[in-house]
């Protein structure tokens, strides 16, 4: 039983502020109360730096307590600064991005790992597209009414068209996620080839954060999450972290990695996305290091059933750690009304692996990052379905539970050794 825990948190390319997440964290553990029939709470203010803020949640049961430090890891600041930058510069950098991307073979590997995230990727080229006809068929019935004819008609017809476009952008650009999606785009090309130095020093932060962790440790096990682009940035955390220190993993507590909704491959597909390549290999031979990953249908904004180390489609669920690959359904974490009111809003559906269930289910958010299960039980296929009563009491495993859980410990530590 887990009575300590640290929590990372690296979100992926959302500019989430710690007072946004603290009141995120409010609501899921609100609702992870009513789900599961036990207490739960933040106990302590927010505590900020520019590189992370912390705060600490209480989750009990009849009989078990656990104490969680719960820390997101910042970059909120770096994802401002590109909402910052004009249409024009952002609209002549996503064309550059799409040009490269098709040019490189990405966009194509794209639709073989995953034709739902490729379709995430042209989804804001589309919309301009479309913003682009509509100004055209303005133009042309314009210059039709008008009687203008020759090349009179062509510039008029392309001032039209530009101006239509232009303008709807500017109005629907940040209500509608065009812009956001656009920047994310660009970072995720100027990140691939090394142009975001910035970037990369508070990589080498979080790094030496989670070190610090590990090395001063007081918990019973640590667990760093990473969400959408936020996974691709943890193997790259943590394989700076064994860089540093090859027996990061070998003493302490249990370190351990969830990734959810995630889009690691969004840069090892890229033909210049070796350093994630190989981060994420590092990650994956240190054995001793647990690692699962959840894949969900429903979400479009990841890569369903595909393996983020070798890069290859995947039939199944596996438990070979390296990483474990866990499918779960979205509507079944979700009342069928809720899930019918967001079946089509792909943003809520991507972020509802960061939120308490409204359903007990075999995946739940707060019940791996606040419950009192190791790790290593909390993640196998039935999650804390059976594990907990109704009073949220915790209940005891079958006997046949223990001895496999048992025997992927004893086989983790002979591979490590």
């Amino acid at each position: 039983m887990i009575a300590r825990r640290h929590v990372f948190h690296i979100g992926g390319y959302d500019p989430i502020s710690p007072e946004q997440q603290h009141r995120r964290c409010e609501r899921s553990l609100s609702v992870f109360q009513r789900t599961w029939g036990v207490r739960a709470e933040i106990v302590s203010a927010i505590e900020a730096t520019p590189v992370s803020a912390s705060w600490v949640i209480e989750a009990s049961g009849p009989n078990w307590n656990t104490r969680t430090s719960y820390e997101m890891l910042r970059w909120d600041d770096l994802i401002l600064e590109d909402h910052t930058r004009g249409m024009w510069s952002r609209l002549g950098q996503s064309l550059v991005t799409l040009a490269d991307f098709i040019v490189t073979g990405t966009l194509f590997r794209f639709m073989y790992a995953s034709w739902k995230y490729a379709g995430f990727f042209l989804f804001p080229y589309l919309y301009v597209a479309g913003f682009a006809a509509c100004g055209a068929g303005i133009g042309y019935g314009l210059v039709r009414l008008a009687g203008v004819t020759g090349f009179a008609a062509v510039l008029l017809t392309a001032a039209v068209t530009v101006g239509v476009t232009a303008g709807l952008l500017h109005l629907l650009g940040w209500r509608w996620p065009i812009n956001h999606v656009f920047d994310d785009w660009i970072f995720s090309r100027e990140f691939v080839y090394g142009q975001r130095p910035r970037m990369d020093a508070r990589i080498d932060q979080f790094a030496g954060r989670i070190l610090d962790r590990v090395r001063n440790s007081d918990v019973n096990e640590i667990v760093i999450v990473g969400h959408c682009l936020g996974a691709a940035l943890v193997m790259d955390s943590v394989a700076r972290a064994l860089k540093r220190d090859p027996e990061l993993a070998r003493c302490g507590p249990s370190l351990c990695i969830l990734t959810v909704g995630a889009t690691i491959p969004k840069f090892s597909l890229h033909s210049h996305g070796g350093c994630i390549r190989e981060a994420t290999q590092t990650v994956a031979d240190e054995r001793r290091i647990r690692w699962t990953e959840y894949h969900a249908r429903d979400d479009a904004i990841s890569f369903y059933r595909f393996d983020p180390v070798t890069l290859k489609r995947v039939s199944r669920e596996r438990s070979d750690g390296r990483p474990n690959i866990r499918r779960v359904q979205l509507h079944d974490m979700m009342d069928k009304a809720s899930f019918r009111r967001h079946r089509f809003n792909f943003m809520v559906l991507h972020y509802k692996f960061l939120m308490g269930n409204s359903v007990r289910a075999n995946y739940d958010h707060c019940l791996i990052v606040c419950g009192p299960l190791p790790f290593e039980e909390i993640t196998v296929l039935r999650g804390g379905v059976d594990r907990f009563g109704e009073d949220g009491s915790l209940l005891k495993r079958a006997s046949s539970e223990v001895t496999a859980a048992t025997t992927r410990l004893a086989g983790a530590a002979v591979g490590a050794a």
